[in-house]
């Protein structure tokens, strides 16, 4: 028993150490990837190998079947020599009786038993020694059925590549074949192209005796553009230098501009200023005319009692010697109004005055050329004139048909007199009315 386990342990070993030696063969296959029929074979090979472990695991089987066959019936013996011993212990009575002959039997018992009790034991350590390598045994049929499957699986990967590479060869082929094709239509057209370099080469050789003299011609005009392109530079460089000073020149234009826009500016808010003064001073015209009429009304009034007066004189024409006295003492009434109106006069003279009418270049707010001062004076000149000469015609015309009224009816003596008193009435009036004005 004991050998024939030592026999099932070896061969277990060398299944191992195939098993290991294959595994080897196939990672040197996999990382050498050449000779895929070799590696068929091997493949066949090692399936083979894999099929006498198998056999021979079989055996072993079959061997361990027997020897556990052979255990029970060892343990059968025991069991039947254990019911002999104990049917002796029962009947001692019957042993002594007996008695030598019981005695041997006995010896002879008991040494079965020691014999039987020494198979047991070899029987019972050969039981548990079988069946540590059973269990090894099936743990190394469960990885030689792992590999195996690995191994198959590997094959057919192999075979996958195999039907790849021929796939790929085939396809190599053809485009071996269409690489020939090509190669034979690119010498062809070799061919070709070297007949056409020739013809072009023999067409180059002109052109560039042409180009030569070309190049020439281009060289010769070249040196004529150089020498315009340096006249033009001494050009650019004067343009630049009166460029820098026009620019001189425009930059003082900018700043005199500045200049004449901040004037400009300064002459408007004096012109905007003498407009404001214009207003007032035509609101001032308008209340003039205003007591121009008043004084038309008062000449009215004053000619009705003129009229009246001249009734009184032709009523009263004996008592004309007490009339000159009431004439002197109507003179330096008139006289004293005279004055008082020169007063109003030489202050509204005063209030129109102003140095800005005396400036020539000055009128209504803005710095005015000289032309424009001299337009501005003479409207405004022209329109007073006008006012004082339409006044004087009015107040002469009306004065002088007064003269004509009161000295119409008098006599000659009187006349004389009469004409200075009226006279002198008649310049109160005029000055009054020139005052006013």
């Amino acid at each position: 028993m004991q050998q024939q386990l030592g026999k099932v342990l070896e061969d277990m070993k060398r299944l191992k150490e195939e098993r290991s030696q294959a595994l080897e063969e196939l990672a040197e296959l996999k990382k050498r990837n050449e000779g895929f029929t070799q590696s068929n074979e091997r493949i066949m090979m090692l399936e083979e190998e894999v099929e006498k472990a198998r056999e021979s695991e079989t055996k072993l089987l079959e061997s361990l079947i027997s020897q556990t066959k052979q255990l029970e019936e060892t343990k059968i013996l025991l069991e039947e020599a254990k019911l002999e011993i104990r049917n002796l212990r029962e009947s001692p009575a019957a042993s002594e009786k007996k008695g030598l002959l019981a005695s041997v039997q006995t010896i002879q018992a008991q040494e079965e038993i020691r014999k039987l009790r020494n198979e047991l034991r070899l029987a019972v350590q050969a039981e548990e020694k079988s069946k540590k390598a059973m269990d090894d045994f099936a743990i190394a049929l469960k990885e030689v059925t792992t590999e195996a499957t690995h191994m198959k699986e590997e094959h057919e990967v192999i075979n996958s590549e195999l039907e790849m590479v021929r796939a790929d060869a085939e396809n190599a082929k053809y485009l071996l074949q269409n690489a020939e094709q090509k190669l034979q239509v690119a010498l062809e057209g070799y061919a070709k192209l070297k007949q056409e370099f020739e013809e072009s080469t023999n067409a180059w050789k002109v052109k560039e005796d042409s180009f030569i003299n070309c190049v020439k011609i281009s060289e010769d005009d070249m040196n004529k553009k150089d020498e315009e392109n340096s006249r033009l530079v001494d050009s650019h460089k004067v343009a630049k230098e009166e460029n820098s000073k026009l620019r001189d020149i425009i930059k003082q234009a900018v700043n005199e501009a500045m200049v004449v826009k901040e004037s400009l500016a300064i002459a408007r808010n004096e012109n905007n200023e003498l407009k404001e003064q214009l207003y007032e001073k035509e609101s001032a015209l308008q209340k003039l005319r205003q007591e121009f009429e008043n004084l038309k009304v008062s000449e009215t009034a004053a000619l009705d009692s003129v009229r009246e007066m001249k009734s009184l004189l032709a009523s009263s024409s004996g008592t004309d010697l007490n009339k000159p006295s009431d004439l002197l003492e109507i003179e330096p009434l008139g006289q004293s109004k005279a004055t008082s109106d020169d007063r109003k006069i030489s202050k509204n003279m005063m209030k129109f005055s102003s140095d800005r009418w005396d400036n020539p270049r000055m009128q209504n707010g803005h710095r005015h050329s000289v032309g424009e001062s001299d337009i501005s004076k003479d409207l405004a000149f022209n329109k007073r004139a006008a006012f004082e000469n339409h006044e004087k015609r009015l107040s002469s015309d009306a004065f002088n048909h007064l003269d004509g009224i009161l000295l119409h009816g008098l006599d000659n003596d009187k006349q004389k007199k009469k004409k200075t008193v009226f006279g002198r009435f008649g310049d109160a009036l005029r000055r009054r009315s020139f005052r006013k004005t």
